[in-house]
């Protein structure tokens, strides 16, 4: 199945790449199970977990082999080998993928697989059952999961006179806490700062969320000129002004990398930062043992609607199309998705599991000592994913380019969010323009795939139930 929006270039690529191969070098196993391939770009102890469940599941029965490949890029290298014929039988990938997969038409529907194998939507947390679903489909399960949260450094908080035990409730208070904390050398420059919201800087285009609105609206409107994000960027242009926009650069230049005990918030430098439910791990491999920590939600501004706000991400398996053991894939995926095996491979990444319901031991086999707090996040309907974007990696380089020069005070914030959002708009007009054009077809097919997998039985593999 053509992939009709890739450009001729990268099309002829796609087919230069892959003409010479067959769809699988080997289809079968010698005892005559059939092979399923899996990508994953997961390494480190990520790897080791899914390894495990695979490892789990191909001992569960004997007619389905899991062989997992380590995939850097998958975005570009799932859409070529489709391009090509030659896609993996399962992928998993993040979930701001989703939409340009789905647009260009690299994913197989799997509406009446889950149908059929009695999944349903209401067995999942709605943030993270949304995400798998766009343009009125099912493209994905999901899998692992994690939302943001406060972390703040109990010490820091302690010697600023403040209660450990007392995390901001507004953002207007966090920023007084941060004026406390921060620290300065007697050359001025910066020894210890409360909060940068460049650090880590992973969720800059979302900044706006806890103002009140995101940069989307609809199907069709950016909203980067709307009162969130000029509200958002008089607050990210405070930090120039009070600290100064050299001091500012030469602190963060001055930042370790994430994964290192040099991490500017296992070093004191700073205070207070949004991260998601991994970041226990870290803390446990690269922080000091008498690193003290506590973790909140990360409180919204008094103009919200809302009393915080915070991003979910989740890990989503999907059958990129044109795959020949379709069947197959989805029994993986189902068994992926069951309890037993998301709860394993949760525990092994330090995550939480997408499904609502979890296993009465669940928290007490999990090592993160803040467990609850992120639940309770993932369920309040205040913790949502980012936005379905069939244009997302541009979304999310300009947006942060535009942050970053507000907070620095390298371009002013009118200026910044005028040329945001006219540059936004005019590439989201261009993919609805394009998706307009191809709209009918590929509902017509993906109506097909969908009948067309009615007529295969259930998954066979006997995964576990997810209830």
């Amino acid at each position: 199945m053509s992939l009709l929006c890739l450009t001729i270039p990268l099309l002829v690529v796609a087919l230069t790449l892959f003409s010479g191969c067959s769809r699988q070098t080997e289809d079968r196993t010698e005892d005559g199970r059939t092979i399923v391939t899996l990508w994953t770009s997961w390494s480190g102890i990520e790897r080791k977990g899914i390894d495990a469940v695979i490892e789990d599941f191909n001992a569960s029965q004997d007619r389905i082999f899991v062989r997992a490949l380590n995939v850097t890029d998958p975005q570009t290298k799932i859409m070529l080998a489709t391009a090509g014929g030659n896609p993996p039988d399962v992928a998993i990938i993040g979930n701001q993928l989703i939409a340009a997969y789905a647009e260009n038409n690299a994913l197989i529907p799997l509406d009446e697989l889950c149908r059929q194998n009695g999944i349903r939507a209401e067995q999942y947390l709605d943030t993270f059952w949304d995400a798998a679903t766009y343009k009125d489909h099912i493209w994905a399960l999901p899998l692992t999961c994690s939302v943001t949260a406060l972390h703040y450094n109990k010490r820091i908080f302690g010697e600023a006179g403040l209660d450990p035990e007392e995390p901001p409730k507004t953002l207007e208070e966090l920023e007084r806490i941060n004026n406390l904390i921060a620290k300065r050398r007697p050359d001025h420059s910066i020894e210890c700062i409360g909060h940068l919201p460049l650090e880590p800087g992973w969720w800059r285009p979302e900044w706006s969320n806890w103002f009140g609105h995101g940069s989307f609206e609809g199907d069709d409107k950016m909203l980067f000129d709307g009162p969130a994000w000029q509200q958002t960027a008089a607050w990210l242009a405070s930090y120039h002004q009070r600290f100064g926009q050299d001091e500012l650069i030469k602190l963060r230049s001055g930042f370790g990398r994430f994964s290192s005990p040099q991490n500017p918030f296992f070093t004191g430098k700073v205070a207070m930062v949004l991260q998601g439910v991994w970041m226990n791990n870290f803390i446990e491999s690269y922080a000091d043992p008498n690193f003290e920590y506590g973790v909140a939600p990360f409180p919204a501004s008094e103009s919200a609607n809302r009393p915080y706000y915070a991003i979910a991400d989740v890990d989503l398996a999907i059958i990129p199309a044109g795959v020949e053991h379709r069947e197959e894939a989805f029994a993986l995926i189902h068994y992926l998705s069951s309890r037993p095996a998301l709860e394993k491979l949760a525990l092994a990444h330090g995550k939480m599991t997408s499904l609502r319901k979890v296993s009465p031991d669940f928290k007490d086999r999990h090592p993160h000592p803040y467990l609850q707090t992120f639940l309770d996040i993932a369920a309040s309907g205040h913790a949502r994913t980012r936005p379905q974007l069939a244009h997302f990696n541009s979304y999310l380089a300009d947006a942060s380019e535009a942050v970053n020069s507000i907070t620095y005070g390298l371009v002013s914030p009118e200026q910044a969010l005028l040329q945001l959002q006219a540059k936004q708009q005019k590439e989201l007009d261009a993919k609805l323009r394009r998706w307009r054009r191809v709209e009918e077809t590929y509902q017509e097919l993906w109506n097909k795939e969908s009948s067309s997998s009615s007529a295969s039985t259930s998954s066979s593999a006997s995964p576990s139930p997810h209830e």
